[in-house]
């Protein structure tokens, strides 16, 4: 096979090069997103830092620092919503399902005894479901109200 760029390259050595591939492109993707989100948090704090400098100097008295900024948006923090029973309930429900159509689906086209891969998504959607009705009872979370460091409404600070 002919590929523009590279010459010929054999089959052997083209299905190998794919998952390669496709292993260093998810990974610089996910490195991608941690880069700017760590950049984008790294603005943020300049601008606070900046905005709070020129109060000072101005005289002015300084409002508390907003909690969110303390809080990684990964696990939740800074404008997303936080997960509730009913966001385990239906990621269950979808899960389950889909497991069972791959696993439907596995064993109608008699992959060897492959079919049983498919319960395994079957018992990852279990589980939220299990996650979600364990939650029912559970309090609602909600986002914490005092800072971390820094925080002038923290009250650990001295």
């Amino acid at each position: 096979m002919s590929i523009p760029g590279l010459g010929h390259v054999s089959q052997g050595a083209l299905a190998l090069l794919i998952p390669i591939i496709a292993i260093i492109g998810a990974f610089a993707s996910g490195m991608f997103a941690v880069y700017h989100r760590m950049r984008r948090q790294r603005e943020m704090l300049q601008l606070y830092h900046a905005e709070r400098m020129a109060a000072i100097e101005k005289g002015i008295e300084l409002p508390p620092l907003p909690p969110e900024l303390f809080h990684d948006s990964y696990h939740g923090h800074s404008g997303r919503r936080y997960r509730d029973r009913y966001h385990y309930r239906y990621r269950g429900v979808v899960f389950s399902l889909v497991g069972v159509a791959i696993t439907v689906a596995l064993w109608q086209t008699g992959g060897n005894n492959s079919f049983w891969w498919g319960l395994v998504i079957v018992a990852w959607g279990l589980g939220q479901l299990v996650i979600g009705f364990l939650e029912r009872d559970a309090p609602s979370v909600s986002p914490p109200q005092t800072g971390g460091l820094g925080n002038p409404t923290d009250p650990g600070r001295g």
